[in-house]
């Protein structure tokens, strides 16, 4: 009986070969067809590619690593395709375990390509421990890594120290210009506030448009060191307005800014002037290249006010994963006359 049921079987392949060899019965294979999504080569590092590939991959990191990346491939995925982690510390006092979501992210992907997530240590350190961080594709979960991170040994190297951090001068009128300068020793890594990653020793110029602090803070594998300068902005009188964008941030999908209208009000004897700012336009500006405006109503002398673009969608997340200049300019169509058209732009590296 199974010699009759193989010979059969036989019998029905060759004829299916014959039909298939004579075109009777055509295999449509769909255009795009790769595969289903997937997330592969998932790994954690301490530096990525701007196409973000791992380039400096562990699983054990020292509690004073100033970034933790998680990186993965995803394959084949289609658009609209969400990316998401969440970042789990295990830890607790004595010897219980807990467990403590410290941070979540999301990307929207398309086709196979890199993606990097990354955080920074909340407080300076990390806490030792044990860490795994969940990735979820299209909100379901679907794998777990993990890294641990071991105390910093404080008799290795002292903390780093920070010489001096100065400001000059200390105290401006709105336009001006302020230099910053600072000597460290014995740090890993050097930051300032809003400026980014500095040079151990150096000085910076910087035109602030409000009174402000600057903080700098020096990080190695023994712990961190902060010092901080302030300095005192006040108006100047003019009778034309002058705009300026203050700041800028992401959230979710949307990139906010802040804008300012610097000029104020000065009574001149028998003459009243009033510089409001008229409506104008903020543009966007993403690796030089233009993105979208934002429309700025009447601003009053003084007055600052928080927009956003309404018609660009961010789409590199909320944390900044490689440097992207960014360029935010008032009066996008330069129809305003103004005290200082010098100061209308933003320009930093997000």
């Amino acid at each position: 009986m199974k010699s009759s049921a193989s010979a059969k079987f036989l019998v029905w392949l060759i004829i299916l070969s014959a039909a298939l060899g004579a075109g009777c019965v055509k295999v449509r294979i769909p255009e795009g067809e790769k595969g289903p999504v997937s997330l592969s080569e998932i790994t954690t590092a301490t530096s990525v590619s701007a196409a973000g590939q791992p380039l400096s991959v562990a699983n054990s990191f020292s509690a004073a690593t100033p970034v933790i990346y998680v990186c993965a491939r995803v394959n084949n995925a289609p658009e609209n395709t969400t990316v998401a982690v969440k970042w789990v510390y295990f830890g607790g006092e004595g010897g219980t375990i807990s467990e403590q979501v410290i941070s979540e992210d999301s990307l929207n992907v398309r086709g196979t390509s890199y993606i990097a997530f990354k955080l920074s240590p909340p407080s300076g350190l990390w806490e030792p421990g044990r860490y795994s961080v969940l990735l979820y594709l299209n909100n379901a979960e679907i794998a777990t890594t993990s890294f641990s991170v071991t105390a910093v040994q404080k008799a290795d190297a002292p903390a780093p120290t920070v010489s001096y951090f100065r400001a000059f001068p200390e105290s401006i009128s709105t336009g001006q210009a302020v230099t910053l300068s600072w000597s460290t020793m014995g740090a890993d890594t050097v930051t300032i506030a809003g400026l980014g990653n500095v040079p151990p020793v150096g000085n910076k110029i910087v035109l602030p448009v409000n009174s402000r602090e600057y903080i700098l803070t020096a990080v190695n594998k023994a712990g961190s060191t902060t010092v901080k300068v302030s300095i005192t902005v006040t108006s100047f009188i003019s009778d034309k307005p002058d705009l300026t964008i203050t700041d800028f941030w992401v959230e979710g999908d949307r990139a906010y800014y802040k804008i300012k209208n610097i000029g104020q009000t000065r009574v001149i004897p028998e003459t009243y002037t009033n510089p409001n700012a008229k409506p104008s336009l903020t543009y966007l500006y993403i690796e030089g290249n233009y993105r979208d405006s934002s429309r700025v109503e009447v601003l009053a002398p003084g007055e600052e006010r928080t927009l956003y673009f309404p018609n660009y969608q961010w789409p590199y997340g909320t944390e900044r994963r490689y440097s992207i200049p960014i360029r935010i300019c008032a009066d996008g169509q330069n129809l305003i006359g103004e005290y200082d058209k010098n100061n209308n732009c933003l320009v930093l590296d997000w």
